[in-house]
Order: C-alpha cells, then sequence, then structure tokens
C-alpha cells in the first residue's frame, strides 16, 4: 500500500447555508406596495421590474415583504423572480440580511411555496430573523387569513405589463439613491457564505416542532 494511500481524505466541503450580505436589501417602495394587515404583522406586496443595465425592463418578479404592523421594519421578504428566486432573512437593527436561493425544480413555484410558509411555518422564519417577539404573537393571536386570501388572489388578478418610461425613471433614482447611500450594497464587499458548520449559530431560541405554527382567523 503507497504512502499516498494511507493518508487521510480531505475534508469535504461544507454546504452553502445562506449568504450573509452586511447591509439590508433595497427597501419597498412603499407609495407603489398593496398592503395587507394581518393582525401582529403586515404584508407589502410588489410587482417588481428590474433594469438590464441599459435603461430598458428587465425581469420582473413578485416581492412578498413581511412588515411588522407599523410598516417601519421588514423582517422577512420572499423575491419570487422567474431567473433568481430567493428569500431575505432581514436584521434591521445589524442592518444585515440573510439571503438564500430557492430551488423551484426541488419544491416547485416560489409563489406556491411562499404562501405555504406563511401560513404554516412563519413564527420560523420570524425567529431566524431575530425576531422573537412577532413570532410570538404570530403564534398567540394567529394571522389575519382572509388578509393572505386577498394577498394571493392579488397575485393571481395581475396581469403583467411593462411599466411606463416614467416609472422605469424613478425605479433607476430609487436605487440610485440606496446605491449611493449604501455603497456596499449588491458588492461581494461585506458578505459571507454560511456554512453548515455554523449553524449553531443560527439555532432558533424556542423550538417549534411540537407547536402549531400559527391560527387564523376567518
Amino acid at each position: 500500500m503507497t504512502e499516498t494511500a494511507l493518508q487521510d481524505p480531505p475534508p469535504a466541503t461544507p454546504a452553502v447555508r445562506g449568504t450573509l450580505h452586511r447591509f439590508l436589501p433595497l427597501p419597498v417602495m412603499q407609495h407603489h406596495a398593496k398592503w395587507f394587515e394581518a393582525g401582529p404583522v403586515s404584508f407589502a406586496l410588489e410587482m417588481r421590474v428590474l433594469d438590464d443595465g441599459n435603461g430598458n425592463p428587465g425581469e420582473r418578479s413578485i416581492s412578498i415583504h413581511v412588515f411588522n404592523p407599523e410598516r417601519d421594519r421588514e423582517m422577512v421578504r420572499f423575491d419570487c423572480f422567474d431567473r433568481f428566486p430567493h428569500y431575505h432573512y432581514i436584521f434591521t437593527d445589524r442592518q444585515e440580511n440573510i439571503v438564500w436561493g430557492y430551488d423551484p425544480d426541488a419544491n416547485g413555484p416560489m409563489v406556491d411555496w411562499s404562501f405555504a410558509s406563511i401560513r404554516n411555518r412563519l413564527p420560523a422564519f420570524l425567529r431566524r430573523a431575530g425576531e422573537e417577539g412577532y413570532a410570538r404573537r404570530v403564534e398567540e393571536e394567529g394571522l389575519d387569513g382572509s388578509a393572505i386570501d386577498r394577498l394571493r388572489q392579488a397575485i393571481e388578478d395581475w396581469e403583467p405589463s411593462l411599466p411606463s418610461p416614467d416609472l422605469m425613471a424613478e425605479g433607476r433614482d430609487w436605487y440610485v439613491k440606496w446605491k449611493t447611500a449604501h455603497p456596499q450594497f449588491n458588492t461581494a464587499t461585506g458578505q459571507e457564505f454560511l456554512s453548515f458548520l455554523r449553524l449553531p449559530s443560527f439555532v432558533e431560541p424556542r423550538s417549534t416542532r411540537h407547536r402549531p405554527a400559527g391560527r387564523f382567523r376567518k
């Protein structure tokens, strides 16, 4: 047996567990969002169109934002993009967010998965975003199920269309203003890959395995 064969094999590369960005994602344009009050949380629905870099409409997406009732603290976001679907855990106080890519081949359409997550596992999402208080409120007070139904219906009723030049210009200005104030936004600087080796740092503070995720008021 050769000396090489006796050597230990190299350690396996840890699986990626989201990407930590040391900045907040581009905020919602509140005056263009459709809002749904659901009790302990509010939902904002945006139909986003991305600039292709040349001033033309690029990818379109549905973005579902989970806010506190006062609408001044975003906690979770589901970006149901066609090409790059993903979701965010948002840490407002730390000015950071963790992005997870979504696999539609394994999990089906992201819109369907997002609503299943909202209805059945929202407290777990809120805890992962460090929002223990709002997670408890959802469990104790429940969510307004009719608001979630209206949110889903608004998506079903959406007819994709291209925004006007004025709206495209407003969106570009919104991005430029955010990028100017936060130059690290959408750059590789200030982000790191999280791995399962560091999972204990992100364990939910309380087990939810044997508890209902929240009830819904009719």
